[in-house]
């Protein structure tokens, strides 16, 4: 069936719904600058703003990542959505009725929603399974084992899941849950050889639902009640609504308390997390089961100006506590780090100390710069000069990182107190050691220079580097034609979309003509049914180029004449920005002579 486009008073009226900067206000935070927004942006790690949204054209655009488009756009790029899922999102959150479904012949399912309903069936389902007779051990578990209260338990809506290999499959097909669909929501699984008839996932574990910030159920976490379950936790396998990368265990809560306090409590278990919850900090989350991600101190930062890590202090807890400095720090959030004696995870920490002294190491963590360098000590023989000057080395490399003197000049007497050297040495081995890097990456950028690998391949046009000049052309071209839909006419004549050199920029040159051609609408809006949310930022960012560039219709016709030329000698070596690359491997050749 061929795919009509939706409406466009239907696209206005849901724009108008959804202002964009209101959209994206919901997920991070903006800074007003003139007539537009500013933010970091949510889908690349950055310390300064380079995320541009602009309400009276009604999209954004960074210039860091080069991510871009309208309200749909963002909607489908952040909560990982295709086209009609964010148009249906837009359209429940904007309290717009959507148009009759004969887009897609009144069949077509909202998977989403399904998945939704279906994890929320059980959910139902896992929470009344405490009441069972079966259910006592689980609830004896959480209560005592745990000292978790009702109220906590109903508050995360925890569960249990049956010592049975069918329970929850045969209540979920009598709810109308097709075998498939319990499969793709990872509520059922599948043997390798597909030798067995599918079975229940989660088996005798104490159940943890996964809520999204929205209030969904997007998967589930259980903790194995049996010491003879090799798996402590098991979590659901990714699914079209739930993506681990993403996910923050307790954020839906953690979110709210960061009004009053930009701060999160980082802990790696559900469990810890809960626990502090109980005690009264509602700003605790968990990566649940996987390492922490980019993406998930990226949604950190929406919401919290400094981050508290709080794992485990086995040997494992502390390799994840270094991994998530690194990212943390990338953001620039202020890091500390908690410093837990007598307990091995903050569960244990508050059920044996109380909330008084879990409040006490959170005001007395260490800075991330002061838990590193304990570490660089913690590994060498402070007694001997060997030890100290491995201590000084491995000191020197954190102080390295620290994006200002200033920052450095903190530690400078730490240093001099503990290795018994002067400042001027300890600056001495700094600076040696700072050369050194600059001199390691000068040869690296050489030899990125010779071998041609030092420019960036554009992912969405890769042909645009090796014909840097027609596609600077098409890209002009391209931007013109949509700020003036009236020189469409004249340019599409003496311009067909053949005579574009690169693919992406021939889709995109191809869609905007049929567009005007057909007098429908070419805004931003329009291209997202059609290209990918990428590829929509990859428009967005030829608009805002080319608009600073100031183009008119001379240099229109100079681009025009440019891919003319290209297609009469049709050599594709021929491109003038390729003589610089020549120019230095010659140079390269004429020097090892």
């Amino acid at each position: 069936m061929t795919k009509l486009p939706l409406p466009v008073d239907f696209i206005e009226r849901l724009k108008a719904a959804n202002p964009i900067e209101e959209v994206m206000g919901s997920y991070v935070s903006l800074r007003r600058s003139g007539r537009d927004f500013v933010c970091l942006c949510p889908f690349h790690n950055e310390k300064t703003p380079s995320c541009y949204i602009h309400p009276d054209k009604e999209y954004f655009h960074c210039f860091g990542c080069n991510a871009g488009g309208d309200v749909i756009t963002f909607t489908m790029k952040y909560n990982n959505l295709d086209y009609m899922e964010a148009v249906r999102f837009l359209a429940e959150r904007g309290g717009v009725p959507m148009p009759e479904d004969t887009f897609f012949g009144g069949q077509r399912q909202d998977t989403r929603k399904r998945l939704y309903e279906m994890n929320r069936t059980a959910a139902k389902f896992f929470f009344e399974q405490l009441k069972s007779p079966e259910g006592k051990a689980c609830l004896y578990y959480l209560m005592r084992v745990r000292r978790l209260s009702q109220e906590t338990i109903k508050k995360y809506r925890m569960g249990f899941a049956p010592n049975s290999w069918s329970a929850l499959k045969r209540y979920m097909m009598s709810e109308g849950y097709s075998e498939e669909e319990l499969l793709q929501g990872s509520l059922i699984s599948q043997s390798k050889d597909n030798s067995k008839k599918p079975f229940d996932f989660f088996v005798n574990r104490a159940m943890f639902p996964f809520y999204d910030l929205s209030g969904h159920i997007v998967g589930f976490g259980g903790r194995a009640l049996s010491n003879d379950d090799k798996r402590k936790y098991l979590n659901s396998r990714e699914t079209p609504v739930y993506n681990k990368d993403r996910y923050l265990f307790s954020m839906n809560f953690a979110k709210n308390a960061c009004v009053k306090n930009r701060q999160i409590l980082l802990c790696e278990g559900n469990l810890d997390v809960i626990s502090l919850n109980q005690a009264g900090f509602e700003n605790a989350v968990a990566s649940c089961g996987t390492a922490l991600t980019p993406q998930q101190v990226k949604i950190i930062s929406n919401y919290a100006d400094s981050v508290v890590i709080c794992y485990d202090s086995d040997e494992a807890g502390q390799k994840a506590t270094k991994r998530a400095i690194k990212l943390i720090s990338e953001t620039g959030l202020k890091t500390t780090v908690l410093h837990m004696e007598g307990a091995k995870d903050p569960d244990e920490y508050i059920n044996k100390f109380g909330v008084d002294h879990f409040n006490h190491l959170i005001r007395e963590s260490k800075d991330a710069v002061t838990y590193r360098l304990d570490e660089c000590r913690s590994k060498v023989d402070m007694d001997s000069e060997e030890g100290k000057y491995e201590y000084l080395r491995e000191s020197c490399k954190v102080l390295m990182e620290l994006p200002s003197p200033a920052q450095r000049e903190l530690y400078f007497a730490r240093l001099e107190k503990e290795t018994g050297l002067n400042r001027t040495s300890i600056e001495s081995e700094l600076d040696g050691m700072k050369r050194r890097s600059v001199k390691a990456e000068d040869k690296r950028e050489w030899n990125r220079i010779v071998t041609g690998t030092n420019e960036r391949r554009d992912p969405i046009n890769p042909e645009a580097m090796r014909h840097k000049k027609q596609a600077r052309s098409e890209e002009g071209i391209i931007y013109y034609i949509y700020k003036n839909r009236d020189a469409c006419g004249w340019i599409s004549e003496r311009l067909s979309a053949d005579s574009f050199v690169t693919e992406f920029n021939k889709r995109l040159y191809q869609s905007l003509i049929t567009k005007i051609n057909a007098d429908l609408d070419s805004s931003v809006s329009s291209f997202n049914d059609e290209f990918s949310p990428d590829e929509v930022g990859k428009l967005t960012e030829m608009i805002d180029k080319y608009e600073k560039l100031g183009i008119d219709e001379t240099v229109v016709n100079d681009y025009i004449n440019v891919l003319l030329e290209y297609n009469k000698k049709k050599t594709p070596e021929g491109d003038d920005d390729d003589d610089f690359m020549s120019a230095v491997i010659s140079m390269r050749a004429k020097n090892k002579r």
